[in-house]
């Protein structure tokens, strides 16, 4: 699989315009001028307008903190593990590097399965049992049947079917979360599972209202700077004759600025996103996480 960018930036041959696209389907500057700051100008006092690639940059922030709360990748995305021991290049072969999952006999016999870092797995390239001396001991790939993906909660699961020279364990249940493939193993043993996949939100799985809180971030920020950009409007004017005196009040403060409506309007929306007390987004993508002492 190619590594796909959050966003394409290039230069119109028959306009020398630049032109900013999302293969992933993100909001694109264009988008955050045409529709979540329409009617509003993004310029400064001199008349120059905010450049679409200062834009990008607050949708790239946008995206990075979208992803951040939800706890999900915005994009189909490549995950290597210990690539620097490969020779593997960023941005080329992978995107995020991984340390190796460790083995942990209670925790596999009372859930049987790895719980993969990254949510929305679609894809496992790679999946290996090394033991400390680094010397392979299972390459799982070499038996396809057996690897069960979860892809929404990213749960990874061997069912040992046996063959191929493997010993397959007693059936299901048991059988087959005695893991025969780990015996030898510490009960808890660190970084012996070496797992290569790809997470996160396909373009169809990119739902409006996720897309909407990107750009709706974006838009605080751009509004943020444009606002601070320009003159500030005149509140009240007094002049005096008699005394010669003359008095302007702006309104510009230390919280209200040119574009500070709408601004607090956005970052509302945004929160009520978010918000876990009315089923916000991260509970809506990732399920309800519980805990207990």
């Amino acid at each position: 699989m190619d590594i796909i960018p959050y966003y394409l930036t290039e230069r119109d041959e028959s306009t020398g315009e630049l032109v900013i696209t999302s293969p992933v389907g993100l909001p694109t500057p264009a988008e955050i001028r045409s529709r979540w700051t329409y009617g509003l100008s993004l310029a400064n006092a001199a008349g120059v307008t905010m450049d679409d690639r200062d834009i990008l940059g607050f949708l790239m922030t946008a995206v990075k903190e979208t992803e951040r709360r939800l706890g999900i990748l915005l994009k189909s995305t490549i995950i290597a593990c210990n690539p620097d021991d490969r020779g593997l290049i960023q941005g080329v072969d992978y995107e995020l590097e991984e340390q190796p999952y460790d083995y942990d006999m209670q925790k596999w016999q009372s859930y049987g399965f790895i719980q993969l870092r990254q949510r929305y797995a679609s894809q496992i390239n790679a999946f290996r049992l090394v033991n400390y001396a680094g010397q392979l001991t299972v390459n799982f790939m070499d038996y396809p049947e057996w690897i069960k993906l979860n892809k929404k909660a990213s749960h990874l699961q061997i069912v040992n079917r046996g063959g191929n020279g493997m010993t397959a364990g007693m059936g299901y249940g048991m059988g087959y979360n005695s893991t025969p493939f780990a015996a030898g193993l510490l009960s808890r043993t660190p970084q012996v599972f070496h797992i290569d996949y790809v997470a996160g939100l396909s373009p169809a799985q990119l739902t409006e209202d996720i897309r909407a809180v990107v750009a709706k971030m974006a838009a605080v920020d751009v509004l943020g700077v444009a606002g601070d950009s320009t003159l500030a409007g005149m509140a009240g004017y007094s002049l005096s004759i008699d005394g010669i005196s003359e008095s302007f009040q702006s309104t510009a403060s230390a919280m209200y600025g040119t574009y500070s409506a709408h601004i607090v309007q956005l970052q509302s929306e945004v929160s009520a996103f978010f918000d876990p007390k009315i089923g916000g987004g991260r509970t809506k993508m990732r399920g309800f996480t519980m805990g207990g002492l």
